[in-house]
């Protein structure tokens, strides 16, 4: 195996498409991704911290089926990071004396090149993830556009290979964005978001929470809803908007999970845990916001959640009630999700 195969393997993400939650609103938005990408279109995903774009874009790489290349957003970055630069060196002397009178010598020394991941995904026709890309300066990604575009990528001149390397029919780029107000991000130029297709994500709605808590941490679903909605009243009543409330429902549920905590007004240390969670995570002071959550938990001012209504399907149109991927858990909650579960008792 060559220096450049080794390399290539190394890079390869290895992706576990079981990890992937699958409910109505989020098949929607893959399959509008999907329509995209097989289109030949790199695409966009936008949206606050929490939201599931990562997520979502390694779920839409392995749906690609071609080997995925990940890329994270830095300040630090150079134009190098992304398509390669010259490592060290190979010294190679050939000494030839066959001919006792005659002596002859070659010494040569030259630089190595070593591809980096956007170089490698372009050649082999992979797919590229790049997380965050709006956290590197504009002027670094400006080396996308002609990859995109007219699918020619730009090399450094070399004695050891072309100056243009011709993009992969098979290759694809899968961006992810914060909002440009975040902390650390740059404004991006609009030659590149030109050659995006840019899908906003909203948060996920309260059935995907609650799948999602379910599948990831194993607690019970009754435990699930009331968590999804805790953390959502509560994030109402501070005001904090700016991101999701899913890695909070995550970080409480799997709490809950592995220490056998019931998710429980009435319970001390799952109130301990909702404030050590949340409290952090509002703009108000920290007695302001144990207020609010104490009075949540007390007065069980927890949001009910949203009833679902059925419609009958006019002839010719699908219901969509029922999930797209006829599983028997969304079904389950769908159910709750129409009121069939008796009133919680703390």
């Amino acid at each position: 195996m060559t220096f450049t195969e080794t390399q290539t393997r190394r890079s390869v993400l290895s992706l576990r498409p079981g990890q992937f939650v699958v409910t109505p609103s989020i098949d929607q938005i893959a399959t509008r991704a999907l329509r995209y990408l097989n289109s030949g279109f790199s695409i966009h995903l936008c949206g606050p911290a929490g939201t599931g774009k990562t997520t979502l874009a390694m779920h839409l790489a392995n749906c690609l089926a071609r080997p995925v290349m990940l890329i994270f957003g830095d300040d630090d970055f150079s134009s190098s990071d992304l398509i390669g630069s010259q490592s060290g060196y190979t010294h190679k002397k050939l000494t030839d004396n066959y001919i006792h009178s005659v002596l002859k010598v070659e010494d040569e020394l030259k630089h190595n090149w070593v591809d980096s991941r956007l170089t490698m995904a372009c050649r082999e026709g992979f797919t590229l993830v790049y997380d965050e890309f709006n956290r590197s300066r504009p002027e670094v990604n400006n080396v996308l556009l002609s990859a995109l575009e007219e699918k020619i990528l730009t090399l450094p001149p070399t004695s050891h290979q072309p100056d243009y390397l011709q993009v992969n029919s098979q290759f694809r780029a899968i961006f992810t964005s914060n909002p440009e107000e975040y902390c650390g991000v740059h404004a991006t130029q609009d030659a590149l978001m030109d050659r995006l297709v840019t899908i906003n994500m909203p948060e996920p709605d309260q059935l995907t929470q609650t799948e999602i808590l379910a599948k990831k941490t194993g607690i019970g679903r009754d435990d699930a809803l009331f968590i999804v909605n805790l953390v959502k009243t509560f994030r109402l009543k501070t005001e904090a908007e700016k991101t999701s409330g899913l890695r909070s429902c995550l970080m409480i549920a799997k709490v809950c999970a592995s220490h056998d905590i019931v998710a429980s007004s009435s319970d001390a240390d799952f109130r301990d845990i909702c404030a050590d969670v949340l409290l952090s995570r509002t703009n108000l002071s920290i007695d302001k916001s144990r207020a609010i959550l104490w009075e949540i938990l007390d007065d069980d001012l927890v949001e009910p959640l949203s009833v679902v209504e059925e419609t009958e399907p006019s002839e010719g149109q699908a219901s969509t009630s029922e999930p797209s991927t006829g599983n028997q858990s969304l079904k389950a909650i769908q159910s709750l999700l129409r009121g069939n579960l008796p009133q919680r008792k703390d």
